[in-house]
């Protein structure tokens, strides 16, 4: 029932909202890259083999991926629920395939082991943590910027722990059932798990409103082996996919974007891009245009 109101206002409440920096203007829309309004963020955890085949299916419709890995268990294989009736055997990736399989994609932080982090000492928490940010920047050669926590064990104190690390942003696995951006991004709710998502892509397909918005999917790979979760992922991708209006994009570079639009300097006559930080687009009557780093914008 809650849900159901959540949705049915969904729209109207996102017509009504606007990013924190735009509320101190009233001349220009902010947007993401090439103008657009909306952006898809798919969010997949633990590193199974499971997830070449995803990578495969979001290579198909154009989505990029967030893939968080344990870089302890790699090239292992391992039993799940051992001694239970849904007892299975896991097999993790190889860790000479990451940077293939995943090269349209962003590699991230699961947790060396995936511990859950809550209990553990800040010592324990940042070795679990930064071990993997170590780890799979060796393997991949890249800058690890996400992470996902583990179980989603996680909470005010852990999330400031994590916001010691390199890393920019930190998912949790509690739904926020909307399409808002994240106010904070050590504790970043995503929209919804997958097996919920087709109820909110109509609404987010059909969503015309010049106010950023996010879809947040999150997941794991190794549940598409159900078959009906299978072809609703793939009838997911396939009607998300593809599409002109949507930016396709990492949770990393989303975290990126998001905090160069939060470091503008802005006055009700002007606007400040500082130096160092990144690009930004908007449309000012109507005509997309960008704002570089040490450019200023006056009204």
């Amino acid at each position: 029932m809650i849900k159901a109101l959540l949705l049915s206002t969904l729209i109207i409440v996102l017509g009504l909202l606007a990013m924190g920096c735009s509320e101190k203007n009233t001349f220009i829309n902010w947007t993401y890259p090439d103008g657009k309004y909306k952006a898809l963020i798919m969010s997949y955890d633990d590193g199974l083999d499971d997830d070449i085949a995803l990578a495969q299916l979001f290579d198909r419709y154009g989505i990029i991926g967030t893939f968080h890995l344990n870089s302890g268990l790699l090239d292992t294989r391992a039993i799940w629920n051992e001694g239970k009736p849904n007892e299975i055997l896991q097999t993790y990736l190889s860790k000479d395939t990451l940077v293939h399989v995943f090269k349209n994609h962003e590699i991230a932080v699961h947790g060396t082991y995936h511990k859950a982090l809550v209990g553990l000492s800040d010592k324990e928490i940042l070795e679990e943590i930064n071990i993997d940010i170590e780890n799979l920047t060796i393997l991949s050669d890249r800058k690890i910027s996400s992470m996902a926590y583990a179980f989603g064990s996680t909470n005010d104190h852990v999330a400031e722990v994590i916001g010691t690390t390199p890393l920019t942003n930190a998912r949790t696995v509690k739904s926020s059932y909307n399409f808002d951006l994240p106010e904070d991004y050590y504790l970043w709710n995503p929209t919804c798990h997958d097996s919920e998502a087709l109820e909110y892509l109509e609404a987010y397909i059909s969503l015309d409103s010049p106010s950023l918005s996010l879809f947040y999917v999150w997941g794991h790979s190794w549940e598409f082996r159900d078959t009906l979760r299978n072809q609703n992922i793939s009838k997911f991708c396939s009607e998300i996919g593809l599409r002109d209006d949507i930016w396709y994009i990492s949770a990393g570079d989303f975290a990126d974007y998001h905090a160069s639009l939060k470091a503008l300097e802005i006055g009700p006559k002007q606007i400040v891009n500082p130096e160092g930080n990144g690009v930004v687009y908007y449309r000012e009557k109507g005509q997309l245009k960008s704002l570089d780093p040490g450019q200023r914008l006056t009204h």
